[in-house]
């Protein structure tokens, strides 16, 4: 449940930053720098952050469920870590 919750919670974030980005990126373009460097580079860490959860958990389920074709090594560290620690 709370694997789901947190899923969720990184989704909302990441549509929340990149709509914050992309209007952003708009105002650059035409000239109107509508949000400072810092708070830019905190928005694209957290739009990043969200989408490296979101896919280690899809990555953690079909792990699982042996669905898995090509192995990510970082993922697979962390979730045996996850099992032996």
């Amino acid at each position: 449940m709370t694997r789901t919750l947190a899923s969720w919670a990184a989704f909302l974030v990441a549509i929340y930053t990149f709509s914050h980005l992309w209007g952003a990126f708009r105002g650059a373009w035409g000239g109107r720098a509508t949000v400072p460097p810092g708070s830019f580079l905190g928005l694209v860490a957290l739009f990043l952050g969200s989408l490296a959860y979101m896919a280690f958990v899809v990555y953690a389920a079909d792990s699982a469920a042996g669905r898995v074709r090509r192995r990510i090594a970082l993922f697979d560290r962390w979730l045996d870590r996850g099992q032996h620690g």
